[in-house]
């Protein structure tokens, strides 16, 4: 995702990276959330570990919303814990002690193979859906079912198309599966959606 918005990149248009941990990733054990905040802020740094200015902006989720809101102290102390895991984790990953994910093998095929199938889709739709950047090319998009949301709550059944794809956890992602659990890839999908508007 962020290899696709940089490079709408220009003299007018920056990308800033922000990054956070989720709220339900924390644990309602405070001690072991404050291990899970300094963990997630090495994977935040990992997201581009040749920059060191990035993540250019980290939001700090307090070590206990899983247990009850921030106070004075409490953020303090989590904003104490991210900069030091950051500053520690870079430390060690100069040293050689944790490893450059830069030039991880299976971690730099599993982006690539990410970044081409999005820009193939991206493409695809940009060829086929008239007006796409626009709130109408949106809706076109949504209510044909290219993005699935199996569990979107429709009750007046305006989207039947975009919650009739199955998705499960495949290889530590979201993916659309057919009825034998095998992944649909999105360039596959979008073909079949586009045969079908056609029709």
């Amino acid at each position: 995702m962020l290899k696709l918005v940089r490079e709408l990149e220009d003299d007018n248009f920056h990308v800033s990276l922000q990054s956070r941990a989720g709220l339900d990733y924390f644990a309602p054990d405070l001690e072991e959330a404050k291990v899970q905040l300094a963990a997630v802020t090495c994977l935040m740094d990992d997201l581009e570990p040749e920059n060191e200015n990035s993540p250019e902006i980290i939001h700090v989720v307090n070590y206990s919303e899983a247990v009850r809101l921030a106070t004075p102290p409490i953020i303090k102390d989590s904003i104490k814990i991210t900069l030091n895991a950051l500053r520690e984790y870079r430390l060690a990953r100069t040293f050689g002690k944790v490893p450059n994910m830069k030039f991880d093998k299976e971690a730099k095929e599993r982006f690539d193979s990410l970044y081409a199938e999005a820009k193939a889709a991206i493409e695809l739709l940009e060829a086929n859906i008239p007006n796409l950047y626009t709130p109408e090319g949106f809706y076109k998009v949504f209510v044909e079912g290219f993005l699935p949301v199996p569990y979107l709550m429709d009750q007046e059944k305006k989207f039947p198309k975009a919650r009739m794809w199955h998705t499960a956890i495949k290889n530590g992602g979201i993916r659309v599966i057919d009825d034998d659990g095998k992944i649909i890839d999105t360039v596959t999908r979008y073909r079949k959606i586009m045969s079908q508007m056609h029709e």
